[in-house]
């Protein structure tokens, strides 16, 4: 009690409370952004603490971490786009709820979940983290495997209706993630004579494609001016708060299993997020409303996204282990300071530890009144016409893709992958599946052949993958988790009685999901047959994964055969429509190919007066006149000012030059 009263005083000092108001300013603000995620908004701030005392460079940190994890959801929520990958399962009900006219509810939903999420992991951490420790430290490599697994078959539940197709996009995640350097023994796959995929495709240039690019394509089909009609609620914090209240006992069940997978080494918020909404939605009286646009979509991912940052630093406090890739940057900061995270931490240095821990309790508390302030102005977005928010989203992704790694290889994936994204959504494959592969790809893979090695010193691989205890619990959720949905969703098919298809369109073939799902097949079958060329144990992971592919797509075309081709098959989009999303697309296209010569900053400028100019009298229709042009140019300034500041002057981003500065 003496070193809790002790850290109190120490967090709540003038001084360390300005620094941790940065640190949260700092980590909203970057979570929001595309391409910064947590680990990267973590890691651009450890430098401003190395001349800071030690409980003032953690506090910091604590600040931006718990900033960043609740900051993506206000993009999530708003536009439709992940700040960061533990927004992703925020984006099923945060979107609706927004075409809804409800943004400004379901940013105040999200704020008070994450305040309340962070608090509970953060007490389970103060008062539990060395039970959670132990505990957390039975999980073999055959269990986390498993869990790997079963937070894949989860897909069944989330797309109801549409269960194999969500199971083949989960499973592209997980082919995404064989590209590059095997995670365990290091050898390079598929990467076909190029030195740039042996560094494999990375996650986050994937998710801002998946997300951001295509959700910017999709607005190019609507014909209204703005997002949404924006209409301002009164009261919306208020609304918001007895909606959240209202489900206390959820939002704290859900903030327990957050903190519980993220004590989980490798698991992380996004594993949290997407599981725990998930076991919400199965076990809802009415799990059909997910994905309409319910707060319970939102307060859950969000409260268990932030219960696992208290999760995360349990193995790293108690056995200096990081849960996560944020909290192993969080253990660089520590080691700066002359800290060394794991058990002599609280032995040696119990008043700082005690300091940082409680911080953690005042900076989610400091969050609700900086997030209250920013939510007034983050929903002033959707008074923009979209015409100036699709060029401007476009942008920051470009700038965000690029300052991940640095790589002009990334910004042209981004691009493409946002393209493929946009098709594979007119084929109802759902970019969310694929991010959760992504998400679970690195886990899986690497326990499985953990597991493998461990098998040839210990016992046979029947043994140890499937009879371990842990093992049998997996797997009898993973039955449930996949057999469920299918057995609900056959009852309620025959409840219906028998369906009418419509024929008129002609047959099977006519069905534009039927090409993508045929396309896909193909190139399963044809990495499998690399796959078969890789030695040694590094093939066995992507052999199973693109048979899968192979055997998903083949059960998906023969049910198309047999439906035929039904009316909602068909790609309604008009000529000038695909004519709009065409142009987009080449301008993004072109503009990976002309940055390095041409200048980065040039290009984008460029690029923004030209989509925003295309958007402003081509699309809306107005008159091309010397105001309005004016005005596209002020903007393109406007906004191009703001991104340098924010990537080149704060974050040091240093993007190729070319002729132009």
């Amino acid at each position: 009690m003496d070193y809790l009263v002790s850290g109190f005083l120490a967090a709540v000092t003038p001084l360390n409370l300005a620094i941790m108001a940065v640190g949260l300013l700092v980590g909203i603000i970057g979570g929001m952004l595309p391409g910064i995620t947590t680990v990267t908004a973590v890691a651009l701030f450890v430098p401003f603490t190395f001349s800071m005392p030690p409980d003032m460079a953690l506090i910091g940190l604590g600040g931006v971490f718990c900033g960043a994890m609740y900051g993506g959801a206000n993009a999530a929520i708003l536009i439709n786009t992940p700040g960061q990958p533990g927004a992703i399962a925020t984006t099923l009900d945060g979107y609706p709820l927004t075409l809804k006219g409800r943004a400004e509810e379901a940013l105040y939903v999200a704020l008070i979940a994450s305040v309340l999420g962070g608090l509970i992991g953060t007490l389970m951490l103060l008062f539990f983290f060395e039970p959670l420790s132990s505990l957390a430290l039975h999980f073999g490599s055959e269990a986390f495997f498993w869990m790997g697994l079963f937070g894949l078959s989860t897909l069944a539940a989330m797309f109801p209706g549409n269960i194999v197709k969500g199971l083949l996009g989960g499973v592209m995640g997980l082919a995404l993630c064989t590209v590059g350097m095997d995670p365990v023994m290091g050898m390079p796959r598929f990467t076909f004579g190029s030195f740039t995929l042996v560094q494999g495709l990375d996650m986050a240039t994937l998710m801002i494609g998946l997300f951001s690019i295509s959700q910017m394509l999709v607005m190019l089909e609507s014909d209204e001016q703005y997002i949404v009609s924006m209409q301002r609620q009164a009261r919306a914090f208020r609304t918001a708060l007895i909606g959240v209240l209202r489900h206390t006992r959820l939002l704290s069940v859900m903030s327990l299993l957050g903190t519980f997978i993220g004590a989980l080494p490798g698991a992380g918020g996004s594993v949290a997020a997407l599981v725990s909404y998930n076991e919400a939605k199965r076990w809802d009286k009415h799990p059909e409303r997910y994905g309409t646009g319910v707060i319970e979509g939102v307060l859950v991912p969000e409260s268990a996204n932030n219960a696992s940052v208290g999760g995360t630093l349990v193995p790293l406090l108690s056995l200096g282990i990081p849960g996560s890739a944020a909290a192993a940057v969080l253990a660089g900061g520590l080691m700066a300071q002359g800290l060394t995270p794991g058990p002599q931490l609280m032995e040696k240095y119990p008043d700082i530890t005690y300091t940082f821990i409680v911080s953690m309790l005042v900076a989610n508390v400091g969050m609700l009144l900086i997030g209250y302030l920013l939510v007034r102005i983050c929903t002033r977005i959707l008074d923009v016409p979209k015409v100036l928010i699709i060029p401007g989203v476009i942008s920051i992704s470009f700038l965000g893709a690029y300052a991940l790694r640095n790589s002009m290889f990334d910004v042209l994936l981004m691009a493409v992958s946002g393209g493929l994204a946009y098709v594979l959504l007119k084929a109802r494959i759902m970019p969310a599946g694929i991010a959760l592969g992504l998400v679970l790809g690195r886990i899986i893979e690497e326990n499985l052949i953990v597991t493998l090695h461990r098998t040839q010193a210990e016992e046979s691989v029947v043994d140890l993958l499937i009879f371990s205890p842990l093992s049998l619990l997996f797997i009898a959720a993973c039955v449930v988790a996949v057999g469920l949905p299918v057995w609900m969703q056959r009852r309620k098919q025959n409840g219906a009685g028998p369906v009418a298809v419509s024929r008129r369109l002609g047959g099977f073939w006519r069905r534009f999901d039927f090409w993508v799902v045929l396309i896909i097949t193909l190139l399963g079958a044809f990495f499998f047959a690399e796959a078969l060329r890789i030695d040694g144990i590094s093939s066995y992971f992507p052999q199973v994964v693109y048979a899968s592919i192979v055997g998903l797509g083949l059960l998906i075309m023969a049910m198309q055969v047999r439906e035929g081709c039904r009316e909602q098959d068909r790609v309604a989009l008009s000529r000038g429509q695909m004519l709009d999303i065409a142009f987009y697309a080449g301008v993004m296209l072109l503009s990976c190919f002309v940055i390095e010569p041409l200048g980065f900053y040039a290009t984008i400028f460029v690029g923004l007066i030209v989509m925003a100019g295309y958007g402003r009298f081509r699309i809306s229709g107005e008159a091309l006149t010397l105001k309005a042009a004016g005005g596209v140019l002020g903007f393109g300034v406007l906004l191009l000012a703001v991104e340098y500041a924010c990537f080149t002057l704060l974050m040091d981003v240093q993007p190729p030059a070319g002729l132009l500065p």
